[in-house]
């Protein structure tokens, strides 16, 4: 079962102490992150998940992406949601519990330009030259914000030309319903879609 920790905050060390130096790291190299956090645009949430909770997770992603669409209308640009996931305790169980999750919803919001990816707990980020360039996360979490193609290419690990492609696709925000762009119809609950969209979107080397 998917439970709250912490509902916002701007401070991460308020989600795990060791936080705030990886935020403080990732500003170095990602041009968007430090005016993001400067204005107060970076919101951090924290949720602990059972092993099992991949369809809450998804859940919980589609929650907060649509929050950054409506966030992009009134703030701009910048408006950002990390989403913490305590649960997973080694990169193997993270991989497991988060990559589908990600990968359905990546998939969805791309077409209107949000970018959607997730960091594995005991791992520091590795652009494509597969070199750890900080410390190893002590939580695992997932990120949300206005997709960038021209940058985005220095964060996705997992076939990026087919995700670059897709930021560049769509014509930015149009108002679209994601699912019922993609399926025909919107369900009532994202999880009733699980099962179409894992067919709609082939998946990635590492899910399964």
């Amino acid at each position: 079962m998917i439970r709250q920790l912490v509902e916002a905050t701007t401070d991460p060390a308020h989600v795990h102490p060791d936080l705030a130096a990886h935020q403080a790291a990732m500003i170095e190299r990602c041009p968007y992150l430090g005016p993001s956090v400067a204005k107060g645009l970076t919101i951090w949430s924290a949720f602990s998940a059972d092993p099992d909770d991949e369809r809450g997770l998804f859940k919980l992603l589609i929650w907060y992406a649509e929050q950054v669409r409506f966030a992009r209308n009134t703030d701009g640009p910048l408006a950002c949601r990390n989403v913490a996931i305590f649960g997973p305790k080694d990169e193997q169980a993270a991989q497991a519990l988060m990559d589908w999750p990600t990968w359905l919803a990546r998939n969805l919001y791309a077409p209107v330009q949000l970018m959607i990816d997730r960091f594995w707990i005991g791992v520091g980020r590795r652009p494509g030259t597969g070199k750890s360039l900080m410390p190893p996360l002590a939580v695992s979490f997932f990120m949300v914000r206005c997709g960038i193609a021209r940058r985005d290419r220095l964060i996705l690990s997992e076939r990026p030309q087919q995700d670059i492609d897709l930021l560049k696709a769509g014509p930015g925000d149009d108002g679209r319903d994601v699912f019922a762009s993609q399926l025909g119809q919107a369900p009532d609950d994202p999880t009733e879609a699980w099962g179409r969209l894992t067919t709609v979107f082939p998946a990635p080397a590492r899910a399964s």
